[in-house]
């Protein structure tokens, strides 16, 4: 049995553009997701001393509480769903910088999970806001890093 060329090029074509047009809609989302964890943020960031943070513990934790919830189901997605689709791509860039960023970024659900449950009351941040100002800028700065690498390196790329 012979096959065509080009039908076999036509299918090829026809199946990239659908395997991306299935994950541009998925990263519409994300993106959108991504604009939110930003707003959640810069609530979180807002004081920059000891006395603010006290003083909006409130503001923050509840942020915190959204935060938490918005990131429990997009890290999800990511490291459930897209990071492992992505490394399947038949195009080797997709595909090894799927592969990088789910090396480097899988353990972040787990760190903000212990970084949550550690401030996710004014009380907790209260009891401790030097060490509640530590480990924002630690886990925060890893969430950020990840976001941003995301938005300039990922997205743009699976989105072409």
């Amino acid at each position: 049995m012979t096959t065509d060329p080009s039908a076999a090029s036509r299918y090829n074509k026809t199946r990239k553009t659908t395997n991306q047009g299935g994950y541009l809609m998925y990263l519409e989302i994300l993106k959108d997701h991504h604009a939110s964890i930003y707003e959640y943020i810069r609530t979180i960031n807002s004081c920059h001393s000891d006395l603010q943070v006290g003083q909006q513990a409130d503001d923050i934790a509840k942020a915190l509480a959204r935060l938490a919830g918005l990131i429990s189901i997009h890290l999800a997605a990511e490291d459930k769903f897209l990071y492992p689709s992505l490394s399947q791509s038949p195009d080797d860039t997709i595909r090894q910088m799927a592969v990088r960023f789910e090396q480097d970024m899988g353990g972040l659900a787990a760190t903000f999970t212990a970084y949550k449950e550690a401030f996710m009351t004014p009380s907790k941040i209260k009891a401790d806001i030097p060490k509640f100002r530590q480990e924002t800028q630690r886990v925060i700065g890893a969430l950020l890093e990840r976001l941003q690498r995301e938005d300039k390196e990922l997205y743009p790329l699976v989105a072409e």
